[in-house]
């Protein structure tokens, strides 16, 4: 399966989906939206993994021909424990659906509560 991420998802799913590409690799860092969507059909990318919660509202899935998850986190620290969750919620995603995947939230150090 080829899977473009953004790139601030630096995680690896090659070993169980294939071949796993970031924007920023492809020399799509700073291309947003609607022109990123489109780069990602044209290449036959058959998932799209970010963690931008906004661009649901703003773009139409319905009818792309990838399957589309939106992290509800983008820190390597959280994100990371949940890279099995993640292939296994890409493995049951549908084709042209966006599918949420919660992989916790980050909360910046100076809010968190102290023990």
């Amino acid at each position: 399966m080829r899977i473009n991420k953004p790139i601030f998802t630096n995680f690896s799913l090659e070993d169980s989906s294939g071949d796993v590409q970031s924007a920023g690799a492809l020399g799509w860092k700073g291309i947003k939206n609607g022109r990123l969507l489109k780069l990602v059909e044209e290449i036959g990318t058959e998932a799209f993994i970010t963690a931008d919660q906004s661009m649901e509202k703003q773009q139409v899935f319905r009818g792309r021909p990838f399957r589309t998850l939106i992290l509800s986190t983008n820190s390597w620290p959280l994100t990371q424990d949940h890279v099995s969750v993640i292939a296994d919620v890409l493995g049951t995603a549908e084709v042209g659906v966006v599918t949420p995947v919660d992989c916790g939230k980050f909360v910046p150090k100076k809010r968190r509560s102290k023990p």
